[in-house]
């Protein structure tokens, strides 16, 4: 894995939670937003794998994406368990809604 690879793979794991939370809340269920992540982290993963040309050796491949993948799902974990999901991305995307008192 190259230097630019690595770098890609770090911001996919910390990007992708955030992209999924985001649309999570307003427009799926907890299982297909998972499923959405794997699928988005997945792809991720592939095109990191083709950030230094395309790769011969399968095994390029499989741990370019399973590292992707694995390193979203730990990310979501651990950003769940301290609430940086569910409080701070839930705070930022309600500040364009007004509530009436």
């Amino acid at each position: 894995m190259t230097e630019i690879q690595a770098g890609l793979t770090v911001a996919t794991v910390l990007v992708v939670p955030y992209i999924v939370q985001a649309i999570k809340t307003k427009a799926m269920t907890g299982n297909v937003a998972r499923w959405t992540a794997i699928a988005v982290s997945a792809l991720c993963g592939a095109l990191t794998a083709m950030a230094s040309g395309m790769p011969t050796d399968p095994g390029a491949w499989v741990t370019s994406i399973f590292a992707c993948v694995g390193g979203v799902q730990v990310a979501y974990a651990a950003f769940k368990s301290v609430g940086i999901t569910d409080k701070w991305l839930d705070a930022l995307l309600a500040l364009g809604d007004i509530k009436a008192d």
